[in-house]
């Protein structure tokens, strides 16, 4: 009698119950091909007894006696099956799959380095101190300080970082991403080794065109522990939070402008980016694997695709097979798998919106084919998926015997139905056509209040926040060193007044009565000089006097001429008065000193600073500004006319030919994200700028709004909308292709 054999599940398999909300699972790992299966609890109970004696009716009773359910030899016959194709049973002969160099597609490149098994067991029993309480308690403690002083110095650190920019930097940020990154996988491996698991592979990952590095840590899965899985995951975060916040440290007691300080600052801005995207639980790194293993759903955004997918397809009249899962699975599948799915969508078109923009302006029509075919190369596959294709010339067997529907429920024909549909509803709805962009909000009138003379302030009569009016006194400057030299320029123009009167009035009768009295004597005397000369000279010819004495009758005869003809010459400018010149200076000179007078006035009255129109006051203390020495032009006060703000909105360049004078816009700011703001738009700049934040060139508009509430505070940004009028769904859809075959497509040829 021939000896029969029954199924026996390899001895080499290793097995791990796992308890989750949805009952025990059971992990078992297939050591020759690295691969990882998951099993319930009554495909467990059955495999569990495949010994290679059981028969198979005798594992259905006993199963069905354990669980209290009813399992016959069919279905056990077909799990046998599935079992031995996937090589889990003895005399399965299944292949090893190929680990290829590079897997994966062109947004999700793999690439195996080595094997660190070795490695990470030589490094473990050296790195203990890691995985005691004692360095959880130290890491976590310089983390929190860490936070705290990001909190604190969040201003400085922004400030430090900006300087950052700079060629020479860019080495110095690769080295700093490469040791942190790699220091990241180890800790993944580190863990996965201290708690028993297997370590066998460690490389590099291409994502979405960034590069990356990856440690393979599946052991995990065998984990009994739910913590340890989670640890193992998050250990790759934990650890570049720790280097993270010793860089933060190390930064805070720096000297600035050191390569010690710029290393830190470094560290902290690539590994500040790095741990917020690896975190994030939408993409295949680390945050999806916790979040994957705190659900305990393995493949987690496979299989909610898989769901979310199925039921799309459902709605649209294909037929499709649902993925086995339990309710609790299924409303994690739908939640995960929009969000999912919705994030990877926009991340996908934004990075081929800006890859397709950059080749497309930089080679034009050669760009755009290089664009095509990437596009087509990276979701070739995906796309086929969605379209099974026959093989054989015969269908699947659910097809093949179900009812065949009616030739208008088909999925071809209600798709093209829905398209039709759409395309007549976008084509009639009206929608209005709105343009957004970056604002940031100004008051609509200020006014820096500066000094106009130089002097030291005695008084400020305002404070921060205090409302104003036109004309209100702002501040007092001194004013003694003015008024004394007003009273001295005023006593001097008074000298020069007098002067000018007293040359226009002429020469007084009293004065040519005493010039002519002066002539008179001046005329006596030369005659009894003269006359004495004619007694001289006849007495030294008769030689009675010496001749001496002639000669001092001589001298005395002309000093008395001279007199007469100096008292003529007096009453006769005496006669004249004053000469046109001399008025005409003296005029001059009282000119100049009544300007000096009226300039001292002028400043005098300076002293005093008034508020050019109304407003608030927004200078901080103002108080601290007295005894200060201020020169003209110094500024003294800020007045910000709040009654009506102006938002500074920046509208790219593509779309500033819908914006028009006039028209509505509604705003909201970062301070206050439930209100909304409304204004009109009154200014459109006559000139572009380009963006602070990118390339793109924008144009300035400015909307006025109303701030009777003084909520809207200078400085303040946000986004803004405005509404451009109602244009047709189907326009606004195509506006941005329109724009592109009309200009960029046109420019190629």
């Amino acid at each position: 009698m021939q000896e029969q054999h029954y199924p026996r599940l390899r001895k080499d398999l290793r097995l791990s119950r796992q308890e989750t909300p949805d009952g025990p699972r059971f992990v078992v790992k297939d050591p020759e091909t690295q691969r990882f299966f998951r099993f319930r609890e009554a495909e467990h109970a059955v495999i569990r007894r495949m010994d290679g004696a059981t028969p198979l009716d005798i594992i259905a009773e006993e199963v069905s006696a354990e669980l209290k359910a009813k399992f016959d030899v069919t279905a056990l016959e077909s799990l046998v099956n599935q079992l031995r194709l996937l090589g889990l049973l003895e005399g399965s002969m299944v292949t090893p799959p190929k680990r290829r160099l590079v897997q994966g597609s062109l947004l999700w490149l793999r690439l195996k380095a080595f094997d660190p098994d070795r490695l990470l067991n030589r490094m473990i029993g050296r790195l203990g101190f890691f995985f005691t309480p004692y360095f959880i308690v130290i890491s976590a403690t310089t983390i929190a300080c860490a936070l705290v002083l990001t909190a604190a110095s969040h201003a400085a650190i922004l400030r430090d970082m900006s300087g950052l920019w700079r060629v020479e930097n860019l080495l110095l940020a690769w080295i700093a991403v490469f040791v942190v990154t790699a220091g990241h996988e180890f800790a993944h491996g580190l863990t996965c080794k201290r708690f028993g698991g297997e370590v066998h592979e460690m490389g590099f990952l291409l994502i979405y065109f960034q590069p990356a590095f990856y440690c393979n840590i599946s052991d995990a899965w065998l984990f009994r522990e739910k913590a340890r899985r989670l640890w193992v995951t998050f250990a790759g975060a934990y650890f570049e939070l720790f280097v993270w916040a010793v860089a933060t440290l190390l930064w805070r007691v720096a000297e600035r402008g050191t390569w010690v300080s710029a290393a830190a600052l470094v560290v902290m801005a690539t590994s500040g980016v790095k741990i917020f995207l690896n975190l994030n639980p939408l993409i295949k790194l680390d945050g999806y694997y916790l979040l994957s293993d705190l659900l305990d759903v393995p493949n987690l955004r496979r299989r909610a695709f898989s769901y979310t997918g199925g039921k799309l397809k459902r709605l649209l009249g294909f037929r499709t097979s649902d993925e086995i899962a339990t309710p609790r699975e299924r409303g994690i599948f739908l939640g995960y798998g929009l969000v999912a799915a919705a994030f990877s969508y926009w991340l996908l078109s934004l990075v081929a919106m800006r890859l397709g923009s950059y080749l497309t302006s930089r080679y034009q029509g050669w760009g755009f084919l290089a664009f095509g075919g990437l596009l087509t190369a990276t979701f070739w596959a995906p796309i086929r998926r969605h379209f099974p294709q026959r093989k054989g010339g015969q269908l699947p067997q659910s097809i093949e015997t179900a009812k065949k529907p009616p030739a208008w429920s088909s999925p071809k024909v209600m798709l093209l139905a829905l398209g039709a549909g759409a395309l007549l509803l976008l084509s009639v709805v009206p929608l209005n056509l709105t343009v957004s962009g970056e604002f940031t909000l100004l008051p609509r009138h200020n006014a820096d209040v500066r000094a106009e003379v130089e002097g030291i302030i005695e008084r400020m009569y305002m404070t921060e926040g205090q409302e104003v009016v036109a004309g209100d006194t702002i501040a007092r400057l001194g004013d003694r060193e003015y008024a004394a030299r007003l009273a001295a320029i005023e006593a001097e123009s008074a000298e020069k007044t007098a002067r000018l009167e007293q040359l226009r009035a002429g020469p007084r009768a009293e004065e040519i009565k005493a010039a002519r009295v002066a002539v008179a004597k001046a005329r006596e005397r030369a005659w009894f000089a003269q006359a004495e000369l004619d007694r001289t000279e006849l007495l030294v010819r008769r030689e009675f006097v010496p001749r001496v004495e002639l000669e001092r009758a001589q001298e005395l005869s002309i000093v008395r001429a001279k007199e007469l003809q100096e008292a003529q010459a007096a009453l006769e400018l005496v006669n004249a008065g004053a000469r046109p010149g001399e008025i005409r200076a003296a005029q001059h000179e009282v000119a100049k000193a009544e300007a000096e007078r009226v300039n001292l006035e002028r400043q005098l009255n300076r002293v005093t600073v008034l508020a050019p129109h109304g407003g608030v006051v927004i200078t901080p203390r103002l108080e601290e500004k007295v005894g200060e020495f201020v020169k003209p032009g110094d500024l003294i006060a800020e007045i910000y006319a709040l009654e009506t703000a102006k938002a500074e909105i920046l509208v790219p360049e593509r779309d500033i030919g819908e914006v028009r004078m006039g028209q509505v816009g509604k705003l909201r700011l970062r301070a206050y994200p439930d209100r909304e703001f409304r204004g009109r738009v009154t200014e459109i700049a006559a000139a572009t700028t380009v963006g602070s934040s990118s390339f793109e060139r924008t144009v300035r508009v400015d909307v006025e709004i109303d701030n009777a509430s003084r909520l809207l505070k200078p400085g303040l940004t946000g986004q803004a909308r405005l509404y451009c009028g109602e244009r047709r769904a189907l326009d606004i859809v195509t506006k941005g292709i329109r724009r592109f075959l009309r200009v960029e497509f046109w420019s190629w040829w």
